[in-house]
């Protein structure tokens, strides 16, 4: 793993935030098998699920896209609601797998943007 992003997963159970992953550039796997990045212990998530991968924008330090792929998983990965199989993630999305959902969170995109923030 390399530099630390400010991109974060924040683990959400019934709407509440019960804890946070800092994400690093490179790639981050996601599945029930051990080594793993993040283990998810759910009958419903295959062994080697999805892959989070983080690519530095070369021109914009501490900026970076995020994409999600599904590794062909049994169950799939959805963002917002949607099955996916390779998207681009931005701050605010969902991603459900099995049953557990995260919230994409980019401290970066928080810049300047107060006057944007909509309840939701």
């Amino acid at each position: 793993m390399g530099d630390l992003s400010l991109i974060k997963l924040k683990h959400i159970i019934n709407g509440t935030v019960v804890s946070e992953i800092q994400m690093a550039s490179g790639e981050f796997s996601i599945g029930r098998d051990h080594g793993n990045n993040l283990q998810l212990d759910d009958g419903v998530v295959s062994g080697e699920h999805a892959v989070i991968t983080l690519i530095a924008n070369e021109f914009l330090p501490d900026t970076f896209e995020v994409i999600i792929r599904d590794n062909g998983s049994t169950n799939g990965t959805h963002v917002n609601g949607s099955l996916i199989k390779e998207q681009t993630l931005k701050h605010g999305d969902f991603i459900r797998i099995g049953t557990y959902e995260y919230k994409v969170f980019d401290e970066h995109s928080n810049v300047g943007t107060q006057t944007e923030y909509m309840p939701g």
